[in-house]
């Protein structure tokens, strides 16, 4: 089995799953979203909530639940030494494929399913013969999308929206930007093999995805053994909404795929509006996973989810690095040996590159200023009580919300902080404290959701895409 390394420690601590209330997404058909504006539910519900189900695809429902009740049993079916997986502290294990679809190329293979010495079983062939159709439905939905949020926002939005490396190229629209971006793809099996997992402890816990926004299907309920039983929807999927209450979404059958915005949509496209009291910004969707309450150890929560990256030769905002080069910076600093997910996607979907190694020198790879300090996978602002850190014998660190040193690169809630390794864990006068159980491992092993693409961009689902981005 392809295993993504163990942590050696958590770097967010477990904590219970505790939602305020339980929302329904906003919801368009497929049909209605080639006919909005930017006054229509599309937008509003992205500025507000940040996520909207799109619904009544054609020929989609039926396709997604063949394939989504035969993807368990063809990740077992091909053994523990093919596919890849990881182990959540929760007890929880996810078995992943992993793919993309490429700018101007189209719609990568799922290579482990053309290795030549596997046999396909049963349900690898149901699987396949159901793979075409439903990414063809998604990538269509996914044009659609995005061709009508550029039109909505377009009289609102300054260009270019970026700029590239190349001379005398721009992307200036939203179509264009997500045209031009790689589109990473994973179908996960989450399972507990035993009821003695930790059912109180979110899976994933909560992040933003780093991309521009993910496209991912509602969880679904699957047999662990039998692929002809009817899949159902599946719970434990959270939201923190805009007034910063979390809250379980309640999906239906008629939701068929949900686009969610992430954090890029603040990198690239919120920077960029003109002057205007009618803008709308969009929102980056904190989201979170706990295994489902309802399953069984003879069922599975399947889950399938495409993250929006920007494009690689596209500039990062006052940076001369492009995106592929950031991206690339935080591949290079991880070990050999080491996966470095991508995004939310992972754990879920989050798309940032998350890497197994404490970074330094991060402010510099991505041209944060001298008062600003790299932490979230962002240029964080320091106030004057920040500066003052080596004045009082501390360090400036990362430091996530359980007062831990983190990987600056994770999506955990982080901020900068006067840091003290030292003295029992503490909070007082703004200032963290070490617990002494040495959290300045190397490798944090941490994945965000669903959304592990852990890997070089180019995804073959054999050559342990590690991380969620994908998100649920």
């Amino acid at each position: 089995m392809k295993l993504l390394p163990l942590p050696l420690f958590s770097l967010i601590a477990a904590s219970s799953v505790s939602a305020d209330r339980a929302v329904s997404p906003s919801r368009i058909t497929f049909d209605a979203l080639g006919r909005v504006d930017y006054d229509s539910l599309l937008v509003n519900a992205l500025s507000t909530d940040g996520f909207v189900s799109v619904t009544n695809i054609p020929g989609f429902k039926q396709t997604k639940r063949k394939l989504m009740s035969n993807l368990h049993s063809c990740l077992m079916d091909l053994g523990d030494d093919t596919v890849t997986a990881h182990y959540f502290d929760d007890g929880t294990t996810r078995r992943s494929f992993a793919t993309s679809t490429l700018p101007k190329i189209g719609a990568q293979p799922l290579k482990t399913l053309e290795l030549e010495d596997i046999e396909m079983s049963e349900s690898c062939q149901s699987f396949q013969r159901e793979l075409s159709s439903f990414r063809s439905s998604v990538e269509t939905a996914t044009k659609l999308f995005s061709h009508q949020l550029s039109a909505g926002m377009g009289p609102f939005l300054q260009t270019p929206l970026m700029s590239s490396n190349v001379d005398g190229f721009v992307y200036d629209s939203i179509t264009e930007v997500v045209a031009g971006g790689e589109h990473l793809e994973h179908f996960h099996s989450y399972q507990r093999e035993n009821s003695s997992g930790d059912t109180g402890a979110n899976t994933i816990e909560l992040h933003t995805d780093q991309g521009f926004f993910i496209a991912f299907t509602p969880g679904l309920i699957a047999s662990s053994k039998d692929p002809t039983k009817q899949v159902k929807l599946s719970d434990g999927f959270y939201v923190q909404d805009r007034h910063g209450e979390k809250a379980s979404v309640e999906f239906s059958e008629e939701d068929d795929l949900v686009f969610m915005i992430g954090d890029g949509a603040n990198q690239y496209i919120n920077n960029n509006f003109v002057d205007s009291m009618d803008a709308k910004p969009l929102r980056a969707t904190p989201h979170a996973l706990s295994f489902p309450a309802q399953i069984d150890t003879s069922e599975v929560r399947v889950w399938y989810g495409l993250m929006v990256l920007p494009p690689n030769d596209a500039l990062m905002h006052n940076s001369d690095l492009t995106h592929g080069e950031v991206r690339k910076s935080f591949m290079d600093a991880s070990t050999i040996d080491d996966i470095t997910p991508l995004g939310c996607s992972s754990h879920d979907m989050k798309a940032v590159i998350h890497t197994s190694r404490h970074l330094s020198g991060d402010s510099i790879i991505l041209n944060c200023t001298s008062d600003e300090l790299f932490c979230w996978y962002r240029c964080q602002p320091l106030d004057d009580e920040l500066k003052t850190c080596a004045d009082r014998n501390l360090t400036l660190e990362c430091v996530d919300p359980q007062g831990q040193k983190t990987d600056p690169a994770q999506h955990n809630g982080a901020t900068p902080a006067c840091y003290n390794s030292t003295a029992p864990l503490s909070s007082e006068n703004g200032v963290w404290e070490d617990d002494g159980h040495g959290h300045e491992n190397e490798d944090d092993g941490h994945h965000d959701d669903e959304h592990e693409h852990g890997d070089d961009g180019h995804h073959d689902d054999g050559h342990e895409h590690g991380d969620d981005g994908h998100h649920d």
